[in-house]
């Protein structure tokens, strides 16, 4: 009877030991999960404000196409910019007043 019960006693042990070490393990890998995800979020948001830039300088650019369409019109687009951005400078003055 006490042999059976040393017995049992070793396998709970045992087992238990062993679900210490696969709980460790899994530890270990959630660790590493987390961080891979902390790591993936930044790469987000980096990729987010990328897309950001990206898409701004689309935004320009169509809007530069619409400005000049050709290269002939660029030196027009550029006085028509200027006279625009004077304009702009003389009605802030205005309201600074």
């Amino acid at each position: 009877m006490a042999n059976e019960l040393q017995q049992t006693l070793t396998r709970i042990i045992n087992k238990s030991n062993i679900l210490v070490e696969k709980y460790h393990a899994l530890e270990n890998i959630n660790a590493e999960l987390v961080s891979e995800k902390e790591q993936l979020v930044k790469e987000i948001e980096q990729i987010k404000r990328d897309n950001e830039k990206l898409s701004q300088e689309v935004e320009f650019l169509k809007m530069a196409r619409v400005v000049a369409p050709n290269l002939d019109n660029v030196d027009h687009a550029r006085a028509t910019i200027s006279t625009l951005v004077r304009d702009i400078d003389k009605c802030i003055a205005q309201l600074n007043e």
